[in-house]
């Protein structure tokens, strides 16, 4: 894979704590649903039920909750950053999910789980925070079973009502951390950039749709 950069990722390690409780207000207040709706695509689409997860820079938990909720699995939710960890231990304990949904601390570059180990791995709109984009797909690939499915990418899901919510109510913050793009213009940029970075590779398909653009990653 050749990893080609249109823009300067965000380190997310040093992103100011007063951003931190911004995205904490964010996926609490705006995304709820969209990881409801997004939980239920992944599983209805790809049929993976039981057995092990893995949300990539789950942040607050949102989605990896709300995929427990819907199935058997396990489910780690990785994050750098020690405030995540802190605000998924108590959506944890909040929701009953200990025990379902653990925390995990780790970097997506380098993820913390032995070869062949997951059944689904998820990521939602942690994309940009990839200072390496092609190590991280690999990484994704390596860890996932054979047969096992990736879903990687950034959108609000098919639910056209609560999509339409969630990008009006998401906009104007969404256009002061992507240099003035909607969210259209910049999946469209994403796209671009996605499609030379796996550059045909097999196991890996984009889709692009009304649900956003996603990256599905399945392992043979």
């Amino acid at each position: 894979m050749s990893d080609q950069n249109f823009e300067k990722w965000i380190d997310w390690e040093k992103v100011d704590p007063d951003a931190i409780m911004s995205y904490k207000e964010i996926s609490e207040k705006i995304f709820a649903p969209v990881y409801k709706v997004l939980a239920k695509q992944v599983v209805d689409d790809y049929g993976i039920d039981i057995g092990t997860g893995i949300d990539i820079g789950a942040g607050t938990g949102g989605f990896a909750c709300e995929i427990a909720k819907i199935t058997r699995l396990k489910i780690f939710a990785l994050d750098k950053r020690k405030e995540m960890i802190k605000f998924m231990e108590k959506r944890i304990e909040n929701e009953n999910l200990t025990g379902r949904v653990i925390p995990e601390s780790g970097d997506a570059h380098k993820l913390p789980f032995d070869e062949n180990y997951a059944d689904l791995i998820v990521s939602r709109g942690s994309f940009q925070f990839w200072r390496d984009k092609s190590k991280v797909f690999s990484e994704i690939h390596r860890v996932l079973k054979i047969g096992g499915i990736g879903f990687i990418g950034g959108g609000f899901g098919k639910d056209k009502k609560v999509r339409e919510k969630a990008m009006r109510l998401h906009e104007k913050i969404y256009k002061s951390i992507n240099n003035g793009r909607n969210f259209k213009e910049n999946l469209n940029l994403r796209y671009s950039e996605i499609g030379k970075i796996l550059n045909n590779q097999n196991d890996f398909r984009i889709n692009f749709d009304e649900s956003g653009l996603w990256v599905v990653i399945k392992k043979s």
